[in-house]
């Protein structure tokens, strides 16, 4: 993202609230946006560069923002229809060891999987620089 965008965004946050589900019964304004999560979605190589078609913007809360970046919680989301869920790693099922998993395609939305994608966040110092991060999906 170029510094233009990102100012952009910032001088927009005031406004934004969390774009992640917090649970039942809960309205996104009850959670203010404190930061962005963005992530290039889809890729074009030109000259030998991967270049990103676009950039999924995401805003977050503090507390999300939070939880990606620790080992406690798994966010699975929609690249279809934009829901998301958290996953308790500890009282999950399956041994999940990704920060973010992103499905192409839901049971909510459609009935054809369409891939399964991820990301590891490296440690940031403080939420902030998730703005600044550019990590790339792995096809998994």
């Amino acid at each position: 993202m170029d510094p233009i965008n990102e100012v952009q965004l910032l001088a927009e946050l005031d406004n934004e609230c969390c774009g992640l589900n917090h649970g039942p019964n809960t309205d996104s304004k009850d959670f203010p946006a404190s930061d962005y999560l963005v992530v290039p979605v889809g890729y074009v190589n030109n000259d030998g560069q991967d270049t990103a078609v676009r950039e999924l913007v995401i805003p977050v809360c503090h507390e999300c923002a939070q939880s990606l970046l620790q080992d406690e919680w798994t966010l699975i989301y929609c690249l279809e229809c934009n829901s998301s869920r958290w996953v308790c790693r500890k009282l999950a099922k399956n041994a999940y060891r990704h920060h973010i998993l992103w499905l192409g395609g839901c049971p909510d939305c459609t009935n054809k999987f369409g891939g399964l994608y991820f990301n590891d966040l490296p440690s940031f110092k403080q939420p902030a620089e998730l703005l600044a991060s550019h990590i790339p999906v792995q096809v998994c």
